[in-house]
């Protein structure tokens, strides 16, 4: 694993659902307002769990912001190797197309293991000082789980589910 540091007050993270029941429009232009606002006050370094959904368009939407901030970075917080060749072809090229583009791919395991998910969230809530959501409800799931370990640690967390 790369050994990366983080400047925690400087940094957000990225969490939320594969499946969004919103108008994906909408939700990208709320995030591009959102970014830019943190941007505004000092956050500049991002980090996303690579997962399919909400992760990768919060990811393509920081990619998209670099072209007009300077200082912006995305890191991707890859929970083992290889785990985007599951995805379907379309969300593996936009995986592609992001890791490319990121600041830097931190590969937290080599291989797949039970549990190697809830260690890249854990991973992800140790650098950050700020959660971007899109929570839905307090259902068992990655999403949850990473939620209440930001409440856990104190950390706020702005949720753009509607």
């Amino acid at each position: 694993m790369k050994n990366i540091e983080f400047d925690k007050q400087k940094t957000i993270a990225f969490t939320g659902h594969r499946n969004m029941d919103c108008n994906p429009v909408l939700l990208k232009e709320e995030l591009i307002h959102i970014i830019r606002e943190q941007y505004h006050i000092g956050y500049a370094t991002f980090i996303t769990g690579c997962a399919i959904g909400f992760d990768i368009l919060a990811a393509e939407v920081v990619l998209e912001l670099q072209k007009e901030y300077i200082g912006i970075q995305l890191f991707c917080a890859v929970p083992h190797a290889g785990h985007h060749l599951y995805f379907s072809n379309e969300d593996r090229q936009r995986y592609i197309r992001i890791a490319d583009k990121a600041t830097s791919n931190i590969l937290l395991s080599s291989q797949y293991y039970d549990g190697c998910f809830l260690r890249r969230n854990d991973y992800m809530i140790a650098n950050c000082s700020l959660l971007i959501a899109y929570y839905n409800s307090p259902q068992r799931s990655g999403t949850a789980y990473t939620v209440r370990r930001a409440q856990a640690n104190n950390i706020p967390i702005i949720n753009l589910y509607k």
